[in-house]
């Protein structure tokens, strides 16, 4: 039983991912962030609460704007406390709470992919520059082509990555799964931070296969036999990267994704001959994280153009 504080609702959800549960044993806080709180199963399972819209994913709560965790009255929450989920909210054992009285619960289909139409060559590379500019005014260590001015570290990470790049355009070109799941793996967890680079890329690339998938086309079967590989190795090893993106993996492996990340997907399967939409998607995607959104946009952006790009 908690003592000494009383029962506060520090706000209210206003939606509820499909992937969260309703109920649950004590899940215990993973990490406090300012706008986000992690926490975690039994299983390791890793669900969210977040104050930004654009953050919002399907194991996410989406709290009222303008609420803040790192504030003296959620001071009382940090890792390793627990907390516990009944349909009218969250309840953490120091006697703060979450309610979920008038949230909508969202559906998985607009968590899901939108399809992409065949997008001109002409605008593929277009875009490719649009992003490759944003990474550069942001300074982002992963960038689509080659950084000026960087550091010799930053130098190495870009050709070591885009190496690793050439191998898995090879590898999908032939269809070589066991080769394509090696290179998927050097990916994975590849980076500094509590979402490496390689994850947030691996991101981005499966939503462009889950944008253009046909279950008649020997391409696609090929991509969904390599995101089971993908699943069944971070289902296999939960030390493989950090809890936070073996969750986003997890989920875009079963065609669910962040809010930014649907925002992205339906400005480039936008037909807008100025390309505004991507634009104000880009900007609000360079929002996420200290480079997450802009590297799971690579990703994206990769997945379209990879046949274009000499990335040896």
């Amino acid at each position: 039983m908690h003592t000494g504080w009383s029962n506060t609702c520090l706000g209210t959800a206003e939606r509820i991912g499909s992937r969260f549960p309703l109920s649950s044993d004590a899940l215990i806080v993973h990490s406090v962030y300012a706008t986000t709180i992690n926490l975690q199963d039994a299983n390791g399972t890793l669900y969210s609460i977040v104050t930004k819209k654009l953050a919002c994913h399907p194991a996410a709560v989406l709290m009222d704007n303008g609420v803040r965790f790192n504030g003296t009255e959620s001071a009382h929450v940090f890792p390793g406390s627990t907390a516990t989920v009944r349909e009218e909210g969250l309840f953490f054992n120091c006697g703060l709470w979450v309610s979920f009285l008038g949230a909508t619960r969202v559906h998985p289909t607009l968590e899901s992919a939108p399809r992409a139409s065949m997008v001109p060559t002409a605008v593929i590379r277009r875009r490719m520059e649009l992003l490759d500019s944003m990474q550069k005014q942001q300074e982002t260590i992963l960038q689509i082509f080659q950084p000026n001015g960087t550091a010799p570290v930053g130098q190495s990470f870009f050709h070591r990555f885009h190496h690793t790049l050439a191998n898995l355009s090879t590898s999908i070109t032939r269809q070589t799964l066991p080769d394509s799941t090696e290179t998927i793996r050097s990916l994975v967890g590849f980076g500094p931070g509590s979402t490496p680079a390689g994850d947030d890329f691996l991101c981005g690339l499966i939503l462009s296969w889950y944008m253009d998938l046909d279950k008649f086309v020997s391409q696609d079967q090929f991509y969904r036999h390599l995101m089971e590989e993908i699943k069944t190795m971070l289902v296999a090893d939960n030390h493989l990267t950090t809890a936070i993106s073996r969750m986003f993996l997890l989920l875009a492996c079963e065609g669910l994704f962040s809010d930014s990340l649907i925002l992205l997907a339906r400005a480039w399967a936008s037909t807008e001959s100025d390309d505004r939409d991507f634009i104000e998607a880009l900007t609000a995607v360079s929002e996420i994280g200290h480079s997450s959104g802009l590297d799971a946009a690579f990703g994206m952006v990769y997945g379209f153009s990879h046949h274009l790009m000499d990335v040896a």
